[in-house]
């Protein structure tokens, strides 16, 4: 479907074909961060995610399966490209009901989605099988650590 503004349709680019990166079967293992000092409750993270192309490879599909701790926490994430502020962007949906839009910025292989109260920092290695991940909030005092993971590819 093209834009309704537009009379041409969207075109697919190598803007596109840089989300490709994300594509894939991961897991997770880390901790996630309590409240209070920086990384004083520690609690075990474990997850998979999957990474495919929504129809016509414009969106990326994200399906992330956590337990923090014995906590479920999934989250639902569409990452695309936005031709006309050219920029990146991601929208996620998690199981307690929360939405997260993120500006995402690329820098070589660092990916870095930053949102009102939460922001990430995501370093592929060089053979694309690894991701350090790392989460940060935004209380009142300034940022602190949300979460620290490394996901590998399965598939």
């Amino acid at each position: 479907m093209s834009d309704p503004s537009s009379d041409r349709p969207a075109q697919r680019g190598p803007a596109h074909e840089a989300l490709g990166v994300f594509l894939g079967d991961w897991r997770a293992e880390g901790r996630s961060y309590g409240e209070g000092a920086p990384r004083a409750k520690p609690a075990t993270w474990k997850s998979t995610h999957t990474g495919r192309w929504h129809t016509g490879q414009f969106f990326l599909i994200q399906d992330e399966r956590a337990v923090t701790g014995t906590a479920p926490f999934d989250t639902l994430s569409i990452i695309g490209w936005d031709a006309e502020r050219s920029c990146y962007f991601a929208r996620t949906f998690e199981n307690h009901g929360f939405q997260r839009c993120y500006d995402v910025t690329v820098d070589g292989r660092v990916w870095t989605f930053s949102g009102a109260t939460e922001r990430a920092r995501i370093v592929f290695s060089d053979d694309g099988a690894t991701q350090t991940i790392t989460w940060e909030w935004r209380p009142e005092e300034g940022w602190l650590p949300l979460c620290d993971r490394i996901a590998t590819k399965v598939r």
